[in-house]
């Protein structure tokens, strides 16, 4: 014992000649039998307790199906890196596509880089060896997309060569189209503002199948040549598929265990769409009220599936008791 307890003392006053004060206290833990805990351990052991702590705790209820279909505003700042032209840093006029790499540019922009270079000016792919006009398109969507989303864009270009052709009146369009001289008004390319107001038609769907069968007897000049059940709104453009479907709904009286939907030629259409909306996605020109059709249709209920019944509500065991007794 003696020896032991020299031991111990001779190994206490090496510790802290080496570690100061600390060497005695993990002597101690030495001699006791216990091991003094890492700091990694303490971090294990915090981090189950804080997940047992976090799995007790309630969990939070699922959003509702509405809220993701809500409108978000987006800057249009930040779709600027993919509206706006890298040669000359403004929005994209007569958009122009490069075929190996799919980069865009304005049209005039980059016919006066190709006429000098055959390499993309974004990631130096080989347009052509020879002759890279041969290998640019007209991106009209594109364009399309760039004009709806800049307020005030497609009516400053339009007066933009009016302004031109009015200051050179010999100069010629080759092929040129009214939009080319700056003669397309605003209104005939179907751009909409929230405030505005919309015509629409609106009337019930009858389906492929029912209008084939009535196309026969109308060519043959056998039914009525003017359409029945077409009624006239004027809506504002901000107006949403669902407050035209709960308007139908109260004004044809029609049962809560029914839904009317609301389609474009035979595409039904999204509650959360506005009249701009589809004026935007579906070739509407304007020249002409905005067609739609509605339908009504048993509202679909869920099913729920019956669960598997327990031992403890009237399942016959014996078999199993008496396989298990032989």
């Amino acid at each position: 014992m003696w020896r032991e307890s020299r031991a111990k003392n001779s190994v206490a006053e090496h510790l802290k000649e080496q570690k100061g004060t600390s060497g005695l206290s993990e002597i101690g833990y030495f001699c006791s039998g216990k091991r003094k805990k890492t700091n990694a351990e303490r971090s294990l052991n915090y981090r189950g307790a804080s997940r047992k702590r976090l799995g007790d705790a309630p969990q939070s209820p699922a959003p509702h199906p509405g809220i993701m279909h809500r409108t978000t505003r987006i800057k249009i700042t930040e779709l600027n890196p993919h509206l706006m032209c890298a040669l000359c840093g403004g929005y994209f006029i007569d958009a122009t596509t490069i075929v190996e790499c799919l980069h865009s540019f304005c049209k005039t922009c980059i016919v006066r880089y190709l006429e000098t270079n055959k390499y993309c000016p974004m990631c130096d792919v080989q347009v052509h060896k020879t002759r890279p006009l041969l290998s640019i398109r007209s991106d009209k969507t594109l364009q399309d997309i760039v004009y709806k989303l800049v307020p005030g864009l497609f009516k400053d270009e339009m007066k933009r060569r009016r302004d031109f052709y009015a200051a050179y009146p010999l100069t010629e369009v080759p092929n040129g189209s009214n939009e080319d001289r700056g003669e397309v008004l605003e209104q005939e390319k179907g751009a909409l503002s929230d405030d505005e107001i919309v015509s629409l038609s609106i009337e019930f769907y009858e389906g492929v199948r029912d209008r084939e069968e009535k196309k026969g007897p109308l060519e043959n000049g056998d039914g009525d040549k003017e359409k029945t059940g077409v009624r006239f709104l004027r809506c504002p453009a901000a107006m949403t598929v669902m407050h035209l479907a709960k308007f139908l709904r109260n004004k044809m009286d029609v049962p809560s265990k029914y839904k009317v939907e609301v389609l474009y030629e035979d595409e039904p259409l999204k509650e959360y769409y506005t009249l701009m909306d589809i004026a935007y996605i579906y070739p509407w020109r304007r020249n002409g009220p905005l067609p739609l059709k509605y339908r009504v249709q048993p509202a679909c209920k869920r099913l729920t599936l019956p669960t598997a019944p327990t031992p403890s509500e009237g399942t016959n065991t014996s078999g199993a008791s008496e396989w298990g007794a032989r």
